[in-house]
């Protein structure tokens, strides 16, 4: 009896190998070091690590600022997260808004990732 519970157990541990795992599960050396800036044409393709400024794409009005500075691909998992101008200087952190990704990390020092611990 014990021996069937540790087989349900131990399987229950093992990858499903059709679930599809993001790159940064499958070499976790392969993270993005820096931001990489895009251009406009290529925000619909962006990679992990990717950045587009957003210039000014619309003003509200003459003394608001912009909610947000650029659109950054999560370096974790690609998906695109919009940042503020706070985050983006490194004076606020990045929490991805992906619902499997545990990204949380900062940019310093002219546009390198530094990665957190998720508590």
């Amino acid at each position: 009896m014990r021996d069937r519970g540790r087989a349900k157990f131990a399987r229950n541990k093992e990858e499903d190998p059709e679930k599809p795992q993001s790159p940064a599960t499958e070499n976790p050396t392969s993270l993005p070091a820096a931001l990489s800036p895009v251009d406009e044409s290529s925000i619909s393709a962006m990679a992990p690590g990717d950045v587009f400024l957003i210039d000014e794409l619309g003003s509200f009005g003459s003394n608001s600022e912009p909610a947000f500075h650029a659109i950054l691909a999560c370096p974790l998992c690609g998906s695109q997260v919009l940042i503020s101008s706070a985050q983006y200087f490194g004076f606020a952190p990045i929490i991805c808004g992906a619902r499997t990704c545990p990204g949380f990390f900062r940019i310093n020092d002219g546009g390198r990732f530094v990665y957190l611990p998720v508590n």
